[in-house]
């Protein structure tokens, strides 16, 4: 199953912008780091963010892509039946043209 959905904030700039639409696969349960995720939160509830790490119980380690983001820290590791799906692609706001989110993979960032 697909959906899509709007970014809301500035946390993930400048990947993705507010007011940007994410494709998600709703299927798609091998991940690795570097891909974006939508995940359902327990206190902040549906966000978009990178996976930094994969603990070996499938556990997600995710942040955002700049300072202003919610930290690692305060998200905490994120059980596998949270993850709503992995964003597939980007449709920009403003006219900007629509571009794919594979092969943007950052560097391996692991939890301190």
């Amino acid at each position: 199953m697909f959906s899509m959905i709007k970014v809301q904030g500035t946390s993930m700039v400048p990947r993705l912008q507010h007011g940007d639409f994410v494709f998600i696969n709703h299927w798609q349960r091998s991940l690795k780091v570097g891909d974006l995720v939508v995940v359902d939160h327990a206190l902040y509830r549906f966000i978009v963010k990178r996976v930094l790490n994969i603990d070996c119980n499938g556990l997600l380690w995710i942040g955002g892509e700049n300072e202003t983001s919610l930290q690692p820290q305060e998200l905490g590791w994120i059980a596998p039946h949270r993850l709503v799906g992995k964003v597939l692609f980007c449709i920009c706001a403003n006219h900007k043209p629509m571009r794919s989110l594979f092969n943007e993979n950052k560097s391996n960032t692991k939890p301190s």
